[in-house]
C-alpha cells in the first residue's frame, strides 16, 4: 500500500469514528428520554435482529454479542423487563434456559432508533445509490458480525 493510499484509509477511518461518535451522542439521547442506558438500547437493537420479535429466543443467543458476563446480561433484561420493553420466561421444557421477547415499547423505541440511525449516516453519505450502500453494508458485515453468526445471515441483515 503506498503512503497515498494509507493515508486516504486514515483519514476515512477517522471520518468514521467521528461518525460514531455521533450516532453514540444521539442514541444516548435516546435511551434517556426512555429511561434507559445505550447498553440497554443495543440489547434491544440486538434482540430484535435476532428473531426475538416474531418468538421467544433463549437468552444465551444474546451472550455472544456482549463483552459482559451473563449476570449483567440477566440484569440488563430484568431492567429492561421492568419497564415492559421485553418479556422474560422460563422454558418449560428446560427450566434452566430463560426466553425473551419483545414487547410494543421495545417496537417504538426501535423505529426511532432506525431513523435516527438512519438520518446521521446518510447526512454523511448524501448522494450514496443504494446498490453501493449495500456494497458497503456487505463489506462490514464481513467485519463486525462474522465471529457471531456460525453460518448464519448476519444477524437477519435483508440485502
Amino acid at each position: 500500500m503506498g503512503r497515498e493510499e494509507a493515508f486516504l484509509w486514515n483519514e476515512l477511518g477517522f471520518s468514521l469514528m467521528r461518525l460514531y461518535h455521533l450516532l453514540q451522542k444521539e442514541e444516548k439521547e435516546l435511551a434517556f428520554r426512555y429511561q434507559l442506558g445505550p447498553t440497554h438500547v443495543e440489547m434491544l437493537y440486538v434482540l430484535n435482529r435476532l428473531g426475538a420479535s416474531e418468538d421467544w429466543l433463549p437468552v444465551r443467543r444474546v451472550y455472544p454479542y456482549f463483552a459482559l458476563t451473563q449476570p449483567a446480561i440477566g440484569r440488563i433484561l430484568r431492567h429492561l423487563a421492568y419497564w415492559k420493553f421485553v418479556e422474560l420466561r422460563r422454558d418449560k421444557a428446560d427450566r434452566r434456559c430463560l426466553l425473551v421477547r419483545l414487547l410494543p415499547p421495545a417496537h417504538t423505541l426501535l423505529e426511532e432508533l432506525e431513523a435516527i440511525r438512519a438520518h446521521v449516516v446518510r447526512s454523511a453519505f448524501p448522494n450514496m445509490p443504494v446498490p453501493k450502500l449495500r456494497q458497503w453494508i456487505e463489506g462490514l458485515r464481513r467485519a463486525t458480525f462474522a465471529a457471531h453468526t456460525n453460518g448464519e445471515a448476519a444477524v437477519g441483515l435483508p440485502l
